[in-house]
């Protein structure tokens, strides 16, 4: 998209002023957050929580502000192609102040203190398979959910106020009635499916793959399919994620099981395959709704076909079988068909 404004107006100068300074803090708390995922001291969580519920409430308040409504309403008055930066920005802007003003700050403030608590429940819970760590935060997460999705406002259900925040016009109603019209045709595909399955012996991968071979392998396979590492990395959590912390700083996770290569393999390639879309955004725009992923739905298609599409065919692994051997020799036993 072209730029259509030589001399944008005041407001829309000042809209973008504050934008980037919201932005600094939402980046600062998602550096934040990574690090509570991957390095940080388990005694440092109560101080984490309470940074994380600063950072995110002072950029909430910051976005709510009267004087953003005021710009907004100032620059939907100007004449902007729907398709330029700024028509697209401005449509954004507008489309999240309308939704973030409904949210009080201090709900915001309380939320993100209670995720960071109940993240580490998790994953204790998770370690140690006690289900009962982890209820009483999930119970209040579940609670504190419902009271967000009543704050935004909802015609038909609950799920349509949340849903709004991450696929923009996607409905209940519609993914039940699309849902609907899948299911004769996933139906069909199961049974084959199984059997084939079952056909094959189930530990026909298990062996001993060393952490440092499988970190080796996995990053030469996310170099191959474009994943920049000058402007990302690879680190370990208790389960894989992507997260970009600012223009040309993308962060993907996996985790690894020393029995099972293809646990931190195919979950570099569907973090990479997130990378890959943020990477490939207008790092000129960061921070900006022009600069910003279209939707969760689009965002998991990106990772789900390096993933699944490319990384589970049998032409991946014809090219990668001996490189996988070069890392792993006692796949040498098994042909490409097999892996």
């Amino acid at each position: 998209m072209a730029a259509t404004l030589p001399q944008p107006p005041a407001s829309y100068e000042k809209m973008l002023r504050r934008m980037r300074e919201v932005c600094w803090l939402n980046s600062s708390s998602s550096a934040l957050e990574w690090d509570q995922d991957t390095y940080m001291p388990p005694k440092a969580l109560a101080h984490r929580a309470e940074q994380l519920s600063y950072l995110r409430g002072r950029a909430h308040r910051l976005a709510t502000a009267p004087a953003v409504g005021g710009w907004i309403a100032d620059c939907e008055q100007r004449d902007l192609a729907p398709d330029s930066v700024e028509g697209a920005n401005v449509r954004e802007w507008r489309r999240q102040y309308d939704r973030a003003t409904k949210v009080p700050p201090s709900f915001v403030e309380q939320f993100e203190r209670l995720r960071a608590l109940a993240h580490e429940s998790w994953r204790a819970a998770r370690a140690q398979s006690r289900f009962e760590l982890f209820r009483p935060h999930l119970a209040e997460i579940v609670a504190m959910i419902r009271r967000k999705a009543d704050y935004l406002g909802y015609e038909a259900s609950p799920y349509d106020a949340l849903l709004e925040e991450y696929e923009p016009g996607a409905r209940a109603a519609g993914l039940t009635r699309l849902f609907a019209e899948l299911r004769p045709a996933i139906v069909a595909l199961l049974g084959p499916a199984l059997q084939e399955a079952a056909a094959v012996p189930e530990h026909l991968l298990r062996g001993t793959y060393p952490l440092a071979a499988q970190q080796a392998f996995n990053r030469r396979v996310a170099e191959a399919i474009g994943f920049d590492f000058t402007a990302g990395r690879i680190d370990t959590t208790t389960h894989p994620f992507c997260t970009t912390l600012g223009a040309g700083d993308c962060r993907l996770t996996t985790r690894y099981n020393e029995n099972d290569f293809t646990t931190s393999l195919y979950g570099v390639l569907h973090e990479a395959g997130h990378g890959l879309y943020e990477q490939g955004l207008p790092s000129e725009f960061y921070g900006l709704p022009a600069g910003s992923a279209v939707s969760l739905g689009i965002h998991e298609s990106q990772s789900r076909l390096w993933e699944n599409h490319v990384g589970r065919s049998r032409s991946f692994w014809e090219h990668w079988h001996p490189a996988a051997c070069e890392h792993f020799p006692e796949l040498g036993k098994l042909t490409t068909e097999q892996v």
